[in-house]
Formats: C-alpha cells, sequence, structure tokens
C-alpha cells in the first residue's frame, strides 16, 4: 500500500495562502475592525477616550492602537495578508483560464455538444453553410468550420473570451487600491495649523500632537468671513501666499470651505476661523514690584528680574461662574534655571488666585483673526484613484460581458434538405445565450440573416 508522499513547507505555506476560507476570514477580520473604527473615535487624546471607556479600556485601546486604527501595524498586516491571498489565489487560477481563452477553435470544432435547436432547410450542407456562416459572423464572430467525420458540415464562432480575465483586473484593482492605502498611511499624515493674518508659519502639528515641519513656508495675507441674515457664516475665505525657504513668493491661492488648495502634494482646506492673541500687555507682579512686558506667541521674552515668557494662548472673554468673567491667558514660564510652567493671567483687579513665584495681570491685549486650516498629505491618492477605475472596468467586463461559443450543425436530411443543429455555451447569463440560439434559429429559418 502506497503512502501519500509529504508535501514540502513551500507548498504547504502556497496552498494555505491560496485557501478561499482564508480570503473569507480576512474579510470578515477587516469588516469587524473596521466597525471598530467607526464606533471608536479616531485620533483623539488619550484622557479622551478614559473619560469615555475608563481607565483600563483607554489604555486597552491606546496598547492595540483602536485610536488610530487604520495606520495601526496589525491593520496594516491584515491588508497585507488579503494582498497576499488575492495574488496567490489569481496565479493559481490564471493558468486555466489563459488555457481556455487560447484553446484553438479546431478543437471545439470536435465536439458535438446537444442541439438546443433544430430544423431543416432546403439544400445540401454545403449550400447552406454560407447562410450559417454569415449568421455567425453577424452575431457572434468569424465561423471556422470543418467536414465532419459522420457526414455534413460543422461550424463555430465564439466572442467575449477575454471577458473572463475580467475578475482579474478586479483583482488588480484591489491590490492597487491596497498599495495606495498603505502608501498614504506610511508616507502621509494630516494635521492642522492656526494662522493669524499677517502672519506664516512653516509647521503644523499632526494628528497625534507632534509637530511637523513642512520644508516651506504659508503666509495668511487676508482673512475674510460674511454671514447670513441670521447670523450664521455663509462664506470664509483666506488669501495666501506659498514661500520658499528663502522667503521667495512661490505661489498665491484662495482657500474656501471644499476649497482647497495644493502645494508640492501637501493639500490645505479652509476648516475654522476665530480670534487669537497677536500680543499681550502684562504687569509682572515680583516681590510687591510691578513692570510692564508685551509678550508674544512663539518667542520668549526676557522678564524683569530674571527668567523668560511667552504667550501661549488668550482669550478676551472667559466665564468662570461668579467669581470672573473678563480676558485671559495662558503664558509660559522659564525660570532662570530653566525649570518651565504655564501660567494664568487675568485683569488686573481680579479677584483669582495667582499659582507660582510671580503673577501676571493682563494691561492690554491686541487681537487679530485667525484662519484655521487642516492640512494632509497622501501620496498613495492616485493609487487609489487609478485602483478605483480599473475596478469599474474589471466589473464592467465581469458582469456585462460573457464567453459564448455557438455551434451549427449542418447534416443531410434526405429529399434534398439539410438538417440544422444549433448549440452553445457560456460562462454565464445562459439565459442570454438562449435567446441569442432562438434568434439566429429564427433567422435562418426565415431565411434572414442577423442585424
Amino acid at each position: 500500500m502506497s503512502k501519500n508522499k509529504p508535501q514540502p513547507p513551500g507548498g504547504r505555506i502556497w496552498d494555505f495562502f491560496a485557501s478561499v476560507k482564508l480570503s473569507f476570514a480576512l474579510l470578515l477580520a477587516l469588516a469587524l475592525t473596521s466597525i471598530l473604527g467607526t464606533i471608536i473615535p479616531q485620533k483623539e487624546h488619550p484622557g479622551h477616550y478614559q473619560e469615555l471607556y475608563g481607565q483600563a479600556g483607554g489604555r486597552i485601546i491606546e496598547a492595540l492602537g483602536l485610536h488610530d486604527m487604520y495606520h495601526a501595524p496589525w491593520f496594516l498586516l491584515l491588508l497585507a495578508l488579503l494582498a497576499v491571498n488575492l495574488i496567490i489565489c489569481s496565479l493559481n487560477r490564471l493558468p486555466d483560464t489563459l488555457k481556455i481563452i487560447r484553446k484553438d477553435p479546431r478543437e471545439d470544432l470536435k465536439r458535438s455538444p446537444k442541439a438546443e435547436q433544430s430544423f431543416t432547410l432546403p439544400g445540401t450542407p454545403a449550400e447552406n453553410a454560407e447562410a450559417a456562416g454569415r449568421l455567425l459572423a453577424q452575431s457572434i464572430g468569424p465561423a471556422q468550420s470543418a467536414e465532419r467525420e459522420q457526414g455534413g458540415l460543422a461550424l463555430f464562432a465564439q466572442k467575449g473570451a477575454w471577458s473572463r480575465l475580467g475578475v482579474y483586473v478586479v483583482h488588480l484593482s484591489v491590490l492597487i487600491i491596497f498599495a495606495g492605502a498603505m502608501i498614504g498611511s506610511i508616507l502621509g499624515f494630516s494635521g492642522r495649523v492656526n494662522i493669524n493674518e499677517g502672519g506664516q508659519v512653516d509647521s503644523i502639528i499632526l494628528d497625534n500632537g507632534q509637530p511637523l515641519a513642512l520644508g516651506f513656508s504659508l503666509r495668511l495675507d487676508k482673512f475674510a468671513v460674511s454671514f447670513y441674515d441670521g447670523g450664521m457664516p455663509s462664506e470664509y475665505r483666506s488669501d495666501v501666499t506659498f514661500l520658499a525657504k528663502d522667503g521667495r513668493e512661490i505661489m498665491k491661492a484662495v482657500l474656501k470651505v471644499n476649497d482647497p488648495a495644493e502645494y508640492q502634494g501637501v493639500d490645505f482646506y479652509q476648516s475654522s476661523y476665530g480670534q487669537n492673541a497677536d500680543s499681550l500687555t502684562v504687569d509682572v507682579v515680583r516681590d510687591g514690584k510691578s513692570e510692564r512686558v508685551e509678550l508674544k506667541q512663539d518667542q520668549w521674552v526676557p522678564l524683569p528680574g530674571g527668567g523668560e515668557a511667552l504667550l501661549l494662548e488668550a482669550r478676551q472673554e472667559v466665564k468662570m461662574g461668579d467669581m470672573y468673567q473678563g480676558p485671559a491667558a495662558r503664558i509660559g514660564y522659564q525660570d532662570p534655571e530653566g525649570n518651565r510652567l504655564a501660567l494664568t493671567a487675568f485683569k488686573a483687579g481680579a479677584k483669582m488666585p495667582a499659582r507660582g513665584p510671580l503673577k501676571f495681570e493682563i494691561a492690554d491685549m491686541k487681537m487679530v483673526a485667525y484662519s484655521g486650516l487642516s492640512v494632509k498629505h497622501d501620496p498613495g491618492v492616485w493609487f487609489i484613484w487609478v485602483g478605483c477605475g480599473l475596478m469599474v472596468l474589471g466589473f464592467l467586463f465581469t458582469f456585462y460581458t460573457a464567453h459564448r461559443k455557438v455551434w451549427i450543425v449542418l447534416t443531410p436530411a434526405g429529399k434534398g434538405r439539410t438538417r440544422w443543429e444549433v448549440a452553445g455555451s457560456t460562462n454565464k447569463n445562459r439565459l442570454g445565450l438562449r435567446r441569442l440560439i432562438d434568434r439566429l434559429a429564427g433567422e435562418a429559418q426565415a431565411g434572414q440573416p442577423g442585424e
């Protein structure tokens, strides 16, 4: 009794990835995790998840990468496994498909499929062959003919053989879309930036809170907003200028909602607006003495008595219950030893507790309009567009075309007549093929070849 020869490891791995069951399992896993990505808010601060799901739940979400699921390594691994599965499944079945497409028509001529329509017409098989060939040519394609051993003639025509490749075009489109998604996930980024009117920036804050240098600068030349009669904004726009590293003006653009601008592959979208503090004049109170200083954003200013400070954030009106209603600001302070902390400043005379080695009192606040922009760079987007286009073409081939084969067998029927037998086969839409055969039979009997 012979024993089956054990399959080498490479063959087992190939068969594993060629499994349709694996395809189903991976698609199910991607579907379930995508539901999680929809339910769980993405790219929020860790504290937000702890507030929603508790401390333990928040830690689990952070550990598994569910806060940024579509960029998580395990999600990208699922996509990669599905891509490998799709490639191997296609390679397994492609040779048989190509064999069918390239099959010599003379081999089909030797077949004797079961007739779906049969009737007799006057004349010999040779006299009927011209009409049969014309019918096939006008409805299917050029006909091949051969004499049958049993006597008579057989004619064969086919069309749509290449439609069998439609499913492989769909597979290729999915792979291209996967590639685009991975390229965008690995090499792309998204973030935000607020720019004061008249100011410029050369970096943004990513969704994960980290800064990213752009390699160029963006200047907000003008910001404008218009309102409906009810007070709702009807349009807000930003007139911006893109500058090279050396300060040269490269390009001007106008940003509106749903009308972004693109520079060096980075897209800028108008997303928000508001008022921001351009400068803040404060009285620095230390050891009973007060001295006035003007603070700026993103610029450390030396303070009397030592240390430095800069403006972090300011608002013209802050409501804190019944205790205080007025301007407030957050100020970054660095002592002479280099230690940093953030302090809150209120208007002079406000009965608010002061914390820290010194006190800041707001004397004047200069506000300026700012424009909030969403920033996105996705180098894989063109792969996705190409993949979607191929997918549409693949579906058109797959669902709206078929590989049809039609035979007409002509044999002597006696008394100067010829028996016609019309048969066919197809890989899909059997009902359509049946209608075609019925039409061919009707036209042959009527002596009116197809249109």
